[in-house]
């Protein structure tokens, strides 16, 4: 077995929700001076993985697998490796669909008890059968001990913890990943050995100001955004 720092939940500018300032490559480049093996850019409810990021990557040394955050009933999940059809599955039955069809992707419960109403609370246990993992996510304080129901959960049902940085902000992409022990860096082979559970967390929490700016600036940058584009649809409304 050889060891692989992993990295599997990542946003850019290329986000359609988050507004960023680093866009894919620059992503690629610091996860790279990270000493990342594997990473995967998961924004929300859009694949913006191509064949050229993924031989960019490949000069770096990193292993870039398609991701996305997709909206199910309105819940986040991550899917790693994954196909074009999953922006079909909009609910937990069409989830279930997409996973027969493609039972090579990654399934991870992202952020589930963290306080969004974004997050899969009751929804996890109701769907367990969905999930391949469960996020140990790195929005969490020494204080604020948000992936502990995570965890509860992930031993009671016996999945697998994935530790991520969920991250927003460069400079926070190192507080939280996995160490996953594989046959080889291919995809196939991380996906294999963390659905096994063949990983270790490393996760140090964050500062409770880094936290909260964090989430204000979030927050407020989302906002913002929804804003500036409502003209833009209203002009295409009336086109």
């Amino acid at each position: 077995m050889k060891k692989f720092k992993v990295q599997l939940h990542c946003h850019t500018k290329s986000d359609p929700d988050d507004w960023l300032f680093h866009n894919d490559v620059k992503l690629i480049n610091y996860a790279a001076a990270c000493q990342y093996d594997v990473l995967a850019i998961t924004c929300h409810n859009k694949i913006v993985h191509t064949k050229e990021l993924e031989k960019y990557a490949d000069k770096k040394h990193i292993l870039l697998i398609p991701g996305i955050e997709k909206n199910i009933s309105n819940k986040h999940v991550l899917v790693i490796n994954a196909h074009d059809d999953i922006s079909k599955a909009d609910d937990f039955n069409e989830l279930r669909l997409y996973k027969k069809e493609h039972p090579g992707s990654l399934i991870i419960a992202a952020h589930p008890y963290h306080p969004t109403p974004y997050s899969l609370k009751n929804e996890l246990e109701t769907n367990i059968d969905l999930f391949d993992g469960i996020e140990w996510s790195s929005f969490y304080t020494p204080m604020f001990k948000l992936n502990n129901k995570a965890m509860e959960i992930a031993e009671k049902y016996k999945k697998p913890l994935v530790g991520t940085s969920d991250n927003h902000a460069l400079k926070y992409l190192n507080l939280t990943y996995s160490y996953v022990f594989a046959q080889e860096k291919s995809k196939n082979a991380i996906i294999d050995a963390i659905k096994q559970g063949h990983l270790k967390i490393h996760t140090q929490p964050m500062n409770f100001v880094n936290l909260f700016l964090m989430t204000l600036r979030l927050t407020a940058l989302e906002q913002i955004k929804k804003y500036l584009l409502k003209p833009v649809k209203r002009r295409r409304n009336k086109v």
